[in-house]
This record gives C-alpha cells, structure tokens and sequence, in this order.
C-alpha cells in the first residue's frame, strides 16, 4: 500500500517537473532532502505525530525554504500535511526512479571478487548500453563470495557469471541427475 501512495506522490512530483524541465534540480534537491532527513533529531521531529504540523513546516522552512526550489519545498510541506512523512524517503526514491526511466537511464550493479578498472567497466558499460538500448549508470560491488568472475544485476535481472553461480548450477544439474 505504501508504495502505491509514494508513487502517486512520486507521479504528481514527476509531472510538476516535467512542466518546468526542472528534473536534474529536483533529483538534486531531493536527494540533499534525504541526507537532511537522516540526521536522527530532524527524523525525530518530523516522524513525531505528536509535533504539529505547523511546527513541522517551520523547521521545513528553517532547513530547505530558501535553498531548494519553491514546488520541492511545497510538495515536501504537502507529504507532511498529509501525515506521509514516513514514506518519505520511499517517495524519493520512486521519484528518481520515474526520472530515470524518463531519460532512458538505467542503473546496473557490477559485482566482483576484485576491483575493476576503468577499461573494463567502459567497455562492460559500452556493452550493456549496446544491448539494453539505455543509457547505463554502473555501481561496482566488491564481494568476495563469488569466487571470481561477475555478476551483472540489472533491476530483478541477474546476468551471473560468478563462479559460484557456475558451481551452483552444476550441482543443480547433477543434483537433478542423480
């Protein structure tokens, strides 16, 4: 249910920038917003049901009023009248999301048993966008429970080429033989 909501949210946020060719701003801001929000005494006041809402829009106000654009600062104040304020942080997220798909932007996450260097994710990069038809945003993960090789994890796509992945398949395959 929490997700539907945060992504009527998301979409009406969406739409308002798309009227004013404003979605790197928004993205930007909106991901300061999330870091501010962190901090544990801002969370505190603002998830606290026992705070007005006026007092909640006060420190809104005191923390983001002059430095973010006018429609963030309104629709964070409108979340926060409508006591939605914990699906904040989920409304952000489906909000890049929506701006992401916009901009034919897709995020991969690269894992590894090593480091990679920059040539290898270029043309690992150069590949997938070759493929996929978008453009590719790479986030490497070390993790050294593959054994070697990559695993290439593209929304709920998993490409695994670990060796892990392979030992596991072949024991599925004898497994299934026996």
């Amino acid at each position: 249910m929490a997700q539907v909501v945060a992504k009527r949210y998301a979409r009406a946020l969406f739409n308002i920038a798309k009227e004013n060719d404003a979605f790197e701003k928004y993205v930007e801001e909106l991901k300061n917003l999330g870091k501010i929000l962190h901090y544990k005494e801002v969370y505190r006041i603002v998830a606290n049901r026992s705070i007005s809402i006026k007092q909640k829009m006060d420190l809104i106000d005191a923390l983001i009023g002059n430095r973010f654009d006018a429609n963030v600062v309104n629709f964070i104040k409108l979340v926060i009248s409508k006591h939605r304020e914990s699906i904040l942080d989920e409304i952000i997220y489906e909000f890049i999301a929506m701006c992401k798909e916009y901009y034919g932007i897709v995020d991969v996450e690269l894992v590894s048993v090593h480091e990679l260097n920059d040539a290898v994710i270029e043309k690992i990069k150069n590949n997938l966008e070759l493929n996929l038809g978008k453009k590719v945003n790479i986030h490497c993960k070390l993790d050294p429970s593959i054994i070697g090789g990559l695993k290439i994890i593209i929304g709920n796509r998993v490409i695994d080429g670990s060796v892990k992945g392979r030992l596991n398949n072949l024991m599925k395959y004898l497994e299934e033989a026996m």
